[in-house]
């Protein structure tokens, strides 16, 4: 039984190394470029993920690179909170080494959708938004939304806030 157990072992551990790929790693904040190191995924998959969120007129890009996450291959999210958006896409590639291509976002399209959502953005509460004020969503974003959380600060202090908006079912 012991011969057995060690036999299944060797053959498990032969099996990960011979269908293991390697991939592409890396996450940079505020860049779309970042220092690439090289990675073993059990699949054959990989993913670069990239993200845009415009808050208040300041711009941030940020980029993620490693094994495929085949949870969120293929999304393209979208959302519009107050003055604040946010829009991502995760792209999935078979092989070794497929990733190496950089940041890359879908176009926006800014059609109106005929979907309107109350729009606002409240900071230092967890309570709900009140407001008048409604948005015109576009594109993809089909859905309102309310939410509410917690972000840590780089100073490592959190601030509550409380949002309305448009989204799009990638995003939700």
């Amino acid at each position: 039984m012991k011969n057995l157990f060690a036999l299944l072992f060797m053959i498990s551990t032969l099996a990960v190394s011979v269908f293991s790929y390697k991939c592409y790693s890396c996450m940079c904040r505020n860049s779309t470029k970042c220092k690439e190191t090289e990675i073993e995924c059990l699949g054959n998959r990989c993913m670069t993920a990239s993200q845009r969120v415009k808050n208040n007129g300041k711009l941030q890009k940020e980029m993620y690179k490693s094994c495929a996450n085949e949870t969120l291959c293929g999304t393209k999210g979208a959302m519009v909170v107050g003055n604040s958006t946010l829009r991502f896409y995760a792209s999935c590639c078979d092989g070794e080494f497929c990733n190496n291509k950089g940041y890359e976002l879908l176009p926006e399209n800014q059609t109106q959708n005929g979907v309107t959502c109350p729009s606002y953005l409240c900071f230092n509460t967890l309570d709900e938004c009140k407001t008048d004020k409604m948005m015109n969503c576009t594109g993809s974003m089909n859905k309102c939304i309310e939410y509410r959380g917690s972000m840590v600060n780089p100073d490592g202090t959190f601030t509550n806030y409380s949002g309305k908006g448009c989204i799009n079912d990638d995003a939700c």
